[in-house]
């Protein structure tokens, strides 16, 4: 070939490379229909008559650019497996790897590979381009998992079923790009598929003590166990006599209450030395306070002379010192004894034996946590994964917004958390909500268990003046990231802390049992120092609409639980649009494990069958831990 000849041919690849570089970039910004041969050249710095020379037209040109992203991917996850040798696991996460890679996965790829399967015209350019190397990618998939079913004894993994859900799962999160700002994180979404993988074949991606695959960071959103891949009947409702039952709820107090944090309130109302505020949750009391150094320590808010409480409001001040006001026993900021009234009567008294007993205790964005009893994950470490959605909110520069506010209910506690858990209802049982947010509305289940969802306010006003006017005086949050300024925001943990945050003011409230079909809402709202008359109407007319969800919450949690003392429910499914109370209900069989059982143990015997069924799981698990070190040990000679 003639030197000039190799000229032409040079310039003729860098002139397609440019123009389908160009076009890329122009589908990202404004679709497959709004991509012209115009506005191509015009981002290229090119006249029309030369895309014109190229590629003679649009089509020819949208076909090119779909050929050459799907060729860089098909090349990027060949090279990958080559890379990885023959060993299957080096393979999955290869194809991990390269499915992620910031060359394939980034938003321009990701947005022309979306407007070519979203645009219905253009399906049959896809799938006359990409359909035979999708159906590549997913035999490769199968082809690895099959080996690592036949060599670690998963008898019951449907390999093929798996391939499926994990080719789809490669091919959904990248999706997240697309999203609001800040919304995917590229390790976290390696660590998602890792944790798929890590829930079907423990023995081969072994995963730390939190549950996250070894040496990985955390997942940003929790896939499905072993148990759930295999069908939806995993998803199905407690049996109804764990409602209402006090030999069940003495357990959930000490499982679910005590041993989780709960949130107390925010550092803004406590902001002086003697500050303080109080929980009372699950026959336990705490108190938080701020000692003279401006330190928060919080404590067991019992006397250590009768029981009696030490402070009696749910915030106050301490002038000083903290004094029973029962018969005067003095305590430290610091929690220690300092004064016995008539001290003299109690012979030999050691004044160091009766401190206030510690509480363990956490501050996240500014909102104050306690946690009774047991360890694990901090509140900062649960929420972490979600902190870059939520940091431009600024809660911790937030101050209180109206009062505390409580209500009291007359049923089992669990019927409000699994209300809170889903949207499934909304549709039908929220109608205003539905007026604000269309088909926005969505939920999911993150790392650690904590539930998001997430609704963007509907540019056509509602027919009913208090939505109307909220959407039309909301003013503009412009600390906030544009796709957030109008959307309302929900994180929930487990077992019943909430946060609903919106542009306007963020909402906080709890769900704790009184008793066995008595349960004690309370919360309170929180914003940044905002004059402006329109953001005050906004506030106003924001909690209107929350009452009015409120009371129609109320109603629904009453009907269930009355229905579930019905001898005619026996339980029901679930369906995937309820995946938060499955996620719930899972976590409660998870800590009580008689919840499994659809017959109540006999009167007395709750406590007694749920050791007994903690003990043969805890030796089931270290029977199947034996196992499979065996197996690994018999695969590594």
């Amino acid at each position: 070939m003639s030197e000039l000849a190799v000229g032409d041919l040079q310039l003729h690849e860098r002139r397609c490379r440019e123009l389908i570089e160009a076009t890329m970039a122009s589908i990202a910004e404004r679709g497959l229909s709004g991509t012209t041969i115009a506005r191509v050249a015009k981002t290229a710095g090119l006249s029309s008559g030369i895309v014109n020379f190229y590629f003679k037209s649009k089509d020819a040109l949208l076909l090119a650019t779909l050929t050459r992203v799907a060729e860089g991917f098909e090349r990027g996850w060949r090279d990958a497996i080559e890379r990885a040798g023959s060993d299957p696991i080096r393979e999955l996460d290869a194809l991990i790897e390269s499915n992620f890679d910031a060359a394939v996965c980034n938003l321009t790829w990701v947005a022309v590979w979306n407007a070519f399967w979203g645009e219905s015209r253009a399906r049959e350019d896809y799938m006359r381009v990409c359909g035979c190397r999708d159906a590549a990618y997913l035999d490769q998939i199968n082809s690895v998992l099959q080996q690592i079913v036949r060599r670690g004894s998963y008898d019951r993994i449907d390999a093929e079923a798996v391939a499926l859900a994990f080719f789809h799962l490669l091919s959904s999160l990248p999706e997240s790009l697309l999203a609001p700002a800040g919304s995917f994180d590229r390790e976290s979404a390696k660590a998602t598929c890792r944790s798929f993988l890590a829930s079907l074949f423990p023995d081969d991606f072994p995963t730390d003590a939190r549950g996250h695959p070894e040496g990985r960071p955390s997942a940003r959103l929790r896939m499905p166990d072993r148990e759930e891949i295999r069908g939806a009947a995993a998803f199905h409702t407690l049996p109804g006599w764990v409602y209402g039952n006090q030999e069940f709820l003495e357990l959930e107090k000490e499982a679910a209450f005590r041993r989780h944090w709960l949130l107390v309130g925010h550092v803004s109302e406590i902001p002086n030395a003697g500050d303080y505020m109080t929980l009372d949750a699950a026959d336990e009391r705490a108190l938080v306070i701020r000692d003279g150094d401006g330190v928060l320590r919080a404590f067991h808010n019992v006397c250590r002379h009768r029981a009696s409480r030490v402070v009696r409001n749910e915030t106050g001040h301490c002038e000083g010192k903290i004094g029973c006001p029962y018969h005067g026993w003095t305590y430290g900021f610091d929690g220690r004894l300092r004064a016995v009234p008539s001290e003299r009567t109690f012979p030999g008294l050691d004044k160091s034996r009766f401190r206030l007993p510690e509480i363990d205790l956490d501050e996240w964005m500014g909102f104050v946590f306690v946690r009774f009893d047991g360890s694990g994950m901090r509140v900062s470490d649960l929420l972490r994964p979600f902190e870059d959605e939520i940091r431009p909110y600024r809660l911790a520069e937030m101050k209180p917004y109206g009062r505390r506010w409580s209500q009291t209910l007359d049923v089992d506690w669990k019927c409000v958390a699994e209300n809170d858990a889903e949207g499934y209802h909304i549709p039908r049982g929220h109608p205003g909500l539905r007026r604000l947010f269309g088909e926005s509305y969505c939920d999911e289940v993150g790392p650690n268990g904590v539930g998001r969802s997430f609704a963007v306010l509907r540019d056509a006003l509602s027919p009913v003046w208090t939505e109307r006017m909220y959407q039309k005086l909301l003013p503009e949050a412009g600390h906030l990231p544009e796709g957030y300024r109008r959307a309302w925001l929900y994180y929930s943990l487990f077992p019943s802390t909430n946060f609903a945050i919106s542009p306007d003011q963020v909402g906080t409230y709890q769900v704790l049992p009184l008793g066995p079909n008595r349960t004690r809402l309370h919360g309170h709202a929180f914003a940044l120092e905002d004059d402006r008359r329109e953001m005050r109407a906004a506030r106003y007319l924001s909690r209107r609409i929350d009452d009015r969800v409120t009371r129609e919450d109320r109603d629904f949690c009453y009907w269930t639980d009355g229905g579930l003392r019905s001898r005619s429910y026996s339980g029901g499914p679930l369906s995937e649009l309820e995946v938060g109370v499955g996620r719930f209900q899972d976590r409660i069989r998870e800590l009580i494990p008689v919840a499994r059982c659809a017959v109540p143990p006999a009167p007395g015997r709750v406590a007694e069958e749920n050791r007994k069924m903690r003990t043969a799981r805890a030796g089931s698990g270290s029977a199947n831990s034996t196992a499979g070190a065996e197996r690994r040990e018999r695969r590594n000679g």
